[in-house]
């Protein structure tokens, strides 16, 4: 007689893993429309499959999600630091003219 090993199962993990859709939603209004969007795809998907007994797309897409979180709070640090940097240098130097400054830079 054959020795036949049954199928293997898939396990279900012990805890859901986190939707982010709270950092999602904040990364949309205060940071990256796009990137806020697309981790909102992914954060909404993350229960139902969970739910559904997809648990490796439940992480897959809990991962996916915190990933384009990350990217979109850092892609708006590249882009508004330098800006509040030059808006803040300007306002400085608008401020320093207004009262009458005579720093000539020598």
């Amino acid at each position: 007689m054959e020795n036949i090993t049954p199928p293997a199962t898939q396990s279900m993990p012990t805890e859901r893993p986190s939707n982010y859709l709270i950092l999602a939603i904040v990364s949309t209004f205060l940071c990256c429309n796009i990137t806020g969007i697309i981790s909102i795809i992914y954060a909404a998907q993350v229960n139902a499959k969970w739910e559904g007994g997809n648990y490796e797309g439940a992480i897959s897409d809990s991962k996916n999600a915190k990933l384009w979180v990350i990217i979109g709070l850092c892609s708006a640090l590249l882009l508004i630091l330098p800006l509040l940097l030059i808006f803040g240098a300007g306002i400085i130097a608008a401020l320093n003219d207004a009262a009458g400054g005579s720093y000539s830079g020598y």
